[in-house]
């Protein structure tokens, strides 16, 4: 595919409805119940498939960054394309839990993990000046797609606590989701392209403008502070958004008569998750997105002890949103720092391995809450989170001027 697309405009929006399509993967809890009700699986065996999927996604993008600097973002968000809708689509042929960790866990995580990166790295190469709020919007985009697709999924599945669950529902639900999402990442993908300038960095200091390749990358220290305190800092979200519905029923009490049901939170948790990453990226690039992480890992810390502490509905419900705040602003502040830090060339390969933290991440929160309760998951999150903000304020910065080419 030779043609060149010269307007920033429409990269853009073919970034963000390719991220909207994939940030779907975030309502999954959404499915633990009816799938386990119609199948009558184990439940436990259906939420580890949420985790899969985000190791999945994780994973792949050691090898689809590395892609993506040699074919450029077109070619590498069409395999995700491709991977990310059939999974979903196979999904509804899905007989066994296992059949549904290769289709929806590792065909659609892995999917995830070929478009998530291409977006990042091409959306901060058309905006260098701005690259906290790009960074912001796109990744906000993702968590948007999780609140339009909640409502789609909660629509078609008919989620009650009075509903009785089928094969039937849950099959044509994957299907017609395998579709949509086709029709979205495909579309996306063949207006994604770079721009023809490149960038320089000019300063007084040569190793303040270096560009780490990978290797280089694996000997520095801020690579291992920044990958250790972004672990810990994405294992409180994560834990929450995967469970959400059921966080709200089991633990904190929530009911349809609520002015928010446990269902609603869902969504809710997804609108907050996209705020705190639209807000924070455009805070990066007034204050710094380093500054601004360590803001954000304190406020969830606080938020973390008020959920294990204080267990008030109205106050639990607050501390879960205030989690939600933070984690999407993870999202957003670490690939501008990544950037920051490691320098622009080779940030898709780079950011790629930080990321590692994110299935890190998944399979640390979902062990943690196998093994404890709510409550004593929450307090093992604050205490690992206040170790992971130490390492943070220890990161050290580089400082960069930035030119075009």
């Amino acid at each position: 595919m030779s043609y060149k697309i010269k307007n920033k405009w429409v990269i853009v929006f073919g970034a963000l409805i390719s991220q909207m399509a994939i940030g779907s993967l975030y309502g999954w809890s959404l499915f633990n119940e009816p799938i386990s009700q119609a199948y009558n699986w184990d439940f436990d065996s259906v939420v580890t498939t949420y985790a899969i999927s985000l190791v999945s996604f994780a994973l792949t993008m050691i090898f689809s960054g590395r892609l993506h600097l040699k074919k450029g973002p077109r070619f590498t968000t069409l395999i995700g394309s491709v991977l990310f809708s059939s999974g979903i689509f196979l999904s509804a042929f899905a007989t066994s839990p296992v059949m549904l960790y290769l289709t929806y866990g590792v065909m659609g995580g892995s999917g995830v993990g070929f478009i998530y990166v291409c977006q990042l790295s091409t959306l901060v190469k058309w905006f260098r000046n701005n690259k906290g709020a790009i960074t912001g919007i796109a990744t906000a985009a993702f968590a948007v797609g999780a609140i339009l697709f909640k409502q789609l999924i909660t629509t078609m599945l008919d989620i009650s606590d009075t509903t009785v669950y089928t094969t039937d529902m849950v099959s044509t639900t994957f299907m017609t989701l395998g579709i949509i999402y086709a029709v979205m990442t495909i579309g996306g993908a063949l207006l994604l392209d770079v721009p023809d300038t490149e960038e320089v960095c000019i300063t007084s200091d040569d190793s303040e403008c270096r560009d780490y390749e990978t290797k280089e990358l694996l000997r520095t220290p801020n690579f291992y502070k920044l990958l250790f305190s972004d672990l810990l800092a994405l294992m409180p979200g994560l834990l929450i958004i995967g469970l959400a519905k059921d966080i709200g029923t089991q633990y904190i009490g929530m009911v349809d008569s609520d002015i928010i049901t446990a269902a609603a939170l869902v969504g809710y948790l997804a609108l907050f998750n996209a705020g705190g990453r639209l807000i924070s990226g455009r805070l990066a690039d007034k204050f710094g997105a380093l500054n601004i992480y360590r803001i954000m890992y304190l406020t969830t810390i606080i938020a973390l002890a008020f959920l294990s502490f204080v267990q008030v509905k109205s106050i639990s419900i607050i501390a879960l949103l205030i989690i939600g705040v933070g984690y999407g602003s993870f999202l957003s502040l670490v690939p501008t720092i990544t950037g920051k830090l490691f320098g622009p060339k080779n940030f898709s390969a780079n950011y790629s391995l930080i990321f590692q933290a994110y299935g890190a991440a998944a399979l640390l929160g979902i062990f943690i809450k196998k093994s404890v309760t709510f409550d004593q998951a929450f307090t093992i999150a604050m205490v690992t989170a206040v170790a992971g903000l130490s390492v943070a304020m220890t990161i050290r910065e580089r400082k960069r001027v930035v030119v075009k080419k």
